[in-house]
């Protein structure tokens, strides 16, 4: 099954906190993904967090990412674990963003034996029956 059908993928979202909104607001309504960047230190980092991971500081912002990004790590899960994920086997990623936090995110099983552990990988945007958009990596051009 596709990313794109997907059905009730809203459901599985976590519980948004009040510092983690910007990211999903923007994740959902414009199809980007944001992270934080300390205005003190100029650290950048992901998970959000009300402070900076670095120096502590209350000064970070939001920033967009490029959505380039290497592969981390990868795994094929062969046991369903999820309800909305019965299609086994499938592919998640770890990837490490060109800005340095590495995210999660699913990856087609084709594009995961095709991709080389520290290859170039970028974001793609994928949106489910629903209307929930979800993070997939896809191998860079």
């Amino acid at each position: 099954m596709q990313e794109a059908q997907r059905e009730k993928a809203a459901d599985w979202l976590p519980v948004i906190t009040e510092f983690e909104k910007p990211f999903w607001d923007s994740l959902q309504k414009d199809q980007v993904l944001m992270i934080q960047k300390c205005e003190d230190c100029g650290h950048i980092q992901f998970p959000p967090s009300p402070v900076c991971a670095d120096c502590l500081s209350g000064a970070v912002s939001w920033v967009p990412c490029s959505g380039k990004a290497r592969l981390w790590s990868k795994v094929i899960f062969h046991k369903q674990y999820l309800e909305p994920y019965p299609d086994t086997p499938y592919s998640v990623v770890l990837a490490k963003l060109e800005e340095g936090p590495i995210v999660t995110g699913r990856i087609t099983n084709e594009n995961a034996q095709k991709t080389a552990f520290d290859g170039p990988v970028k974001i793609q945007y994928v949106k489910t029956t629903d209307g929930t958009v979800l993070v997939e990596f896809v191998p860079a051009d």
